[in-house]
């Protein structure tokens, strides 16, 4: 995937990756899943939005004609990684 030409369903599964990937990390740390949800979220935009190479397709996002629908796909997959994680817990 080349980040400087990205579409809304690659935006879509970058943040569905990312957010897959924080939630197996974090999976087993939590029995209850609203805590687990909350602090992987938190986790993404307070910690991960931090470090390159995120930085790049922020710029990128924020480039683009309607840059509030990429990051709304961008958080939308976010959810849906971090839920993913949790079911194959």
């Amino acid at each position: 995937m080349n980040f400087f030409s990205m579409n809304l369903k690659d935006t879509y599964e970058y943040g569905r990756g990312n957010g897959l990937g924080i939630g197996e990390c974090n999976r087993m740390d939590y029995n209850d899943f609203d805590s687990y949800f909350s602090d992987c979220l938190e986790t993404e935009s307070d910690h991960f939005r931090q470090y390159s190479p995120f930085e790049f397709y922020a710029k990128e996002f924020n480039e683009k004609p309607d840059p509030d629908r990429y990051w709304e796909e961008y958080e939308k997959g976010v959810a849906v990684g971090i839920r993913k994680a949790w079911r194959e817990k």
